[in-house]
């Protein structure tokens, strides 16, 4: 009887924990939020004169990159990036598909932790008419992006 109780003791400690009901405040910075953050709007687009559209919610869908410059050029042509929302992003497709939680984002970049990576990837960003135009951060690649 003792075993079971300490056993659901702690799995109730665990839960609670778990659950984010512990009082101890956390330094860890590298963990990963359900909520991405996400950087107050300053300048939404305007479209149609009359609806508003913030670069943010522009990103949502699915994107193929169309050209391709710097390292590694010729292998990104035709890679596809799927947003999903201002949470998600998959990048390639198949068994070389990547995905990953964006945990940052603003009018200008995101960050993306991939699955199975323990750094972020970091991104700007920036729209050239119906293009969507990616530079990851500390490379000399510039991706463009056409809405599939």
């Amino acid at each position: 009887m003792n075993k079971k109780f300490s056993v659901v003791a702690m799995l109730s400690v665990l839960a609670l924990v778990g659950a984010g009901c512990s009082t101890t405040p956390s330094t860890n910075t590298n963990t990963i939020s359900a909520n991405p953050v996400v950087t107050p709007v300053s300048k939404p687009v305007v479209v149609n004169n009359d609806i508003a559209i913030v670069p943010q919610d522009k990103l949502d869908g699915n994107w193929k990159i169309i050209k391709a410059t710097g390292d590694f050029a010729s292998l990104n042509e035709g890679i596809l990036y799927t947003f999903v929302g201002k949470s998600k992003l998959t990048t390639g497709s198949g068994i070389l598909a990547s995905s990953g939680d964006i945990t940052v984002i603003s009018d200008t970049s995101f960050s993306v932790l991939f699955a199975g990576m323990s750094i972020e990837s970091n991104y700007n960003y920036r729209f050239d008419g119906a293009n969507l135009i990616i530079e990851p951060q500390g490379s000399n690649q510039v991706l463009t992006l056409e809405k599939q």
